[in-house]
């Protein structure tokens, strides 16, 4: 009876909600279309963060799928992880209690190729065994291998993803069986996994390791890999962390050559392993600038509702009157609030499936991402815009709802101003003021600085010029050319033939390409003694050819370049090292000269005869200055067969693909080239997250300035208007325009200093996870604050001029007429 009672009180609410929206479709339409876009922005960003940290892998029990390596003891990031030697991948395996199965990957290139096939290359994985019991997923056609073709000398099994079956072999129901070159070696197709099966990442075939435990990772530090395991029901991730790191100190007892210092294993789940999990402070950031838009929203529809509310006194009065008590009157203006919610959410669930399509569009189809990344407006995404809806309404109509039942009822019979001014809605509306501005502040402060340090990172650390330059990548194996003498002179004639078509002008090759960083590298200078190899510290390595300065414009700040020597056979291994390295080794002193060891040359000294300019070897996406210190080898002398070429042309680069090709193919007709295009595009191709993470930021910084300055003017005109007889006095009295226009102004300036204050001190706070990813300086750069706050400055003063004007031109008897 009193649910039956209620729900009828709640219709009625509901209906007049309707005929006061129906009257008043501008007013309705404006506060709906703000919640609309705060609404739109929450769901977007969270199907964004549901789709890369949340969701994961769509099998059953992904929740216990935890990804498993060793901690690095000497990086100062807690989170920073190292594969393991396929060793110690066994014993974790035979020995572990705490996963119901465990499996180990080796991410690898794999170039395919065979009889009456082009070459070509896909991203792939060698695989234990093991992984149809731990995902719970069979191949759709054929078998996965087992756990006895994993041992050394057997025959390669290879499976096939589907999207490859499709595209190269044509969806042949009877590949199985079928011959395949991989990486220069004979094996068979065995399997064809499910559509969108692309586990761990982005990857196309899989085949079985093979490797050899007694293998020495020193030696063959290509038999490292990664361990992915699937929990006991009932066992917890610390519980499996416990038992890893009892498990590594084994291994510190029974490998104490490779796995001294490295006494911690580091467990997290498989999601954030994959998909970033460094990324999640800069994914919740924008979570929270979209709900502080939202925010922001309801602060104006409530300023907005508060405006009506004042001119609602004499209706609110007559209703008190014949009986609606102060609960119902507060229930029925929540009401009227949550419907506009409503409304908006509408709006805003269109905007969020516009901006998921095209966040499906930029990041899954255009972007090297996990197969199972996808982002949907599924049910918890609008179950999120759902909840934000309802905060949204309870937000935006509680201070109204709760000013309205304050109303002196007597007062607003005889006098409806002057009791909408007993409601005290001009203390309200200056507090309301202040909340806008410092809303609008904080969120700007984010958004900026989260812009200006995404176009410094993909701009302003690229230190070279990357017009008419070809690249492409080319990962020769050493099943095809065994031997660094062999991968080194393959190089050699390459850049040699190369260098003689006709507009090009440099040829070099190098081990990073420019974007990435290079090849984390122990050191240990001469006349330094460390307790133990895993104690040296590291720096990182880039491998290149002769010429590979001259390609990028760089001159030596001491010493040489890489020439003719390195290519002697038998000379001694020369280095080239940064001006980082040299003053973190040798500071104050002269380097050249100098040796030092690396874990990439073993006991062979290493001689400085150059020092060069920093150039960012850390990698194009870490903050500039941090941990820069790296060195050069040459290839000539090392010999690696995985290489970026790289082609500085005097015409249009492009042209240049159809020789490229034809060159690799006359050394070695089996050897692919992938990847290859203009360093200009595929720099844009890498920087493509940051891209969208800058455009999402400006996209907000718009919003917010408009919502700010919507707010500010719907404050103060509001203002204005309740006090038309004060102005109309004021001015009777001999109150100039120029007194009344500042007495606005001064008000108004007084809220919006509070508020800017306010909103800078916390947009330095919530800008703070930035400092994990890019570094204070880029992060929380003085001038961006300032930027901010003259921004803000200039369109809260626009915002009060013009009501400000409106009041100074009153015409006195008019307004007292009015009143």
């Amino acid at each position: 009876m009193h649910f039956e009672r209620f729900a009828r009180l709640v219709m009625n609410s509901l209906r007049f909600a309707l005929r006061l929206i129906a009257r008043q479709p501008g007013f309705s339409l404006v506060a709906s279309l703000s919640l609309a876009v705060g609404i739109g922005l929450v769901a977007t960003q969270f199907s964004l963060i549901d789709g890369i940290l949340l969701r994961g892998l769509p099998i059953p029990g992904a929740d216990r799928l935890m990804h498993v390596a060793r901690q690095d003891p000497q990086h100062p990031t807690p989170d920073f992880w190292q594969d393991l030697p396929y060793r110690d991948f066994l014993l974790i395996r035979d020995r572990q209690t705490s996963f119901e199965s465990i499996i180990g990957v080796n991410f690898l290139g794999c170039n395919l190729s065979g009889p009456g096939r082009i070459p070509t290359y896909r991203d792939g994985a060698s695989v234990s065994g093991d992984l149809p019991a731990a995902l719970g997923i069979q191949p759709m056609l054929g078998r996965w291998f087992t756990r006895e073709e994993d041992l050394p000398g057997g025959p390669m099994r290879i499976i096939l993803s589907h999207a490859l079956w499709q595209e190269e072999f044509a969806s042949d129901p009877n590949v199985l069986g079928r011959p395949l070159t991989l990486n220069g070696e004979a094996g068979t197709i065995v399997g064809v996994m499910p559509p969108r099966f692309t586990f761990p990442s982005a990857n196309y075939v899989w085949f079985n390791q093979r490797a050899s435990a007694a293998s020495d990772p020193r030696t063959r530090p290509v038999d490292r890999l990664q361990i992915i395991g699937k929990l006991k029901p009932g066992v917890s991730r610390e519980q499996a962390r416990a038992e890893m790191d009892t498990l590594a100190a084994a291994l510190v007892k029974t490998y104490p050559e490779t796995n001294q210092g490295f006494d911690h294993m580091h467990v997290q789940p498989f999601a954030l392993a994959y998909a970033g999990g460094g990324t999640q402070p800069l994914l919740y950031l924008m979570l929270a600038m979209t709900v502080f838009i939202l925010a922001l929203a309801c602060v104006n529809v409530a300023n907005m509702l508060l405006g009506r509310a004042s001119r609602r006194t004499r209706e609110l009065a007559v209703r008190s009157a014949v009986g609606a008590s102060r609960t119902r009157l507060v229930r029925q203006l929540l009401v009227e609030a949550l419907l506009l919610a409503a409304v908006g959410a509408v709006g805003g669930l269109l905007l969020a499936m516009e901006g998921v399509d095209l966040l499906q569009h930029h990041i899954v189809e255009e972007m090297t991402v996990p197969g199972w990344f996808e982002f949907r407006l599924d049910a918890r995404v609008v179950g999120i815009a759902v909840l934000a809806t309802g905060a949204a309404g309870v937000l935006a109509g509680i201070l109204p709802a709760w000013k309205a039942s304050r109303l002196d009822m007597n007062a607003a019979l005889k006098d409806d101003s002057l009791a909408a001014a007993g409601m005290g809605l001009g203390r309200t509306a200056r507090w309301l003021v202040t909340a806008q501005i410092a809303f609008s502040t904080m969120l700007l402060v984010a958004a900026s600085v989260l812009a200006i340090t995404v176009y410094l990172t993909r701009g302003g650390n690229l230190r070279y010029d990357p017009d008419h330059l070809l690249t492409g990548r080319i990962e020769v194996q050493d099943t095809t050319q065994p031997t660094p003498a062999d991968r080194a002179r393959f190089y050699r004639q390459l850049i040699e033939r190369l260098q003689a078509e006709p507009g090009v002008e440099v040829v070099a090759v190098t081990s990073r390409a420019f974007i990435g960083n290079g090849v984390p590298t122990q050191v240990a200078t001469e006349g330094t003694v460390y307790a133990h190899e895993n104690d040296r510290p590291t720096a990182w390595l880039d491998v290149v050819s002769m010429d590979y300065f001259r390609l990028i414009g760089v001159k030596p700040v001491a010493g040489r370049l890489f020439d003719s020597h390195e290519q002697v056979e038998g000379a001694p291994r020369a280095a080239l090292v940064n001006e980082s390295f040299a003053r973190k080794y040798w500071p104050g002193a002269d380097p050249l000269g100098r040796r030092f060891r690396t874990s990439q040359t073993g006991d062979l000294w290493v001689t400085v005869v150059g020092v060069v300019p920093d150039l960012q070897m850390q990698g194009l996406f870490s903050a500039p200055g941090s941990n820069e210190a790296g060195f050069y080898l040459a290839q000539d002398q090392m010999g690696w067969g995985w290489l970026d070429l790289f082609i500085r042309t005097k015409s249009d680069p492009l042209q240049l693909i159809t020789p490229v090709r034809k060159a690799v193919a006359s050394i070695d007709p089996n050897q692919p080239i992938h990847s290859i295009g203009t360093l200009t595009a595929q720099t844009a191709q890498a920087v493509r997250g940051f891209t969208i993470i800058g455009v999402m930021s400006l996209i907000f910084a718009g919003i917010t300035l408009f919502l700010g300055a919507l707010g500010v003017y719907g404050v103060t005109s509001q203002a204005v208007s309740r006090r038309t007889r004060e102005f109309g006095i004021r001015m009777a009295l001999g109150s100039t325009v120029g007194q009344v226009l500042r007495l606005v102004l001064r008000q108004g300036g007084l809220q919006v200093g509070i508020g800017l204050l306010v909103g800078l001190v916390a947009g330095f706070f919530i800008t703070r996870p930035l400092q994990n990813l890019f570094g204070p300086e880029m992060a929380n750069n003085p001038a961006t604050y300032l930027g901010v706050a003259a921004l803000i400055t200039l369109v809260a003063v626009a915002a009060l001029w013009i009501p400000a004007r409106r009041a100074a031109r009153i015409d006195p008897m008019a307004a007292l007429r009015t009143e």
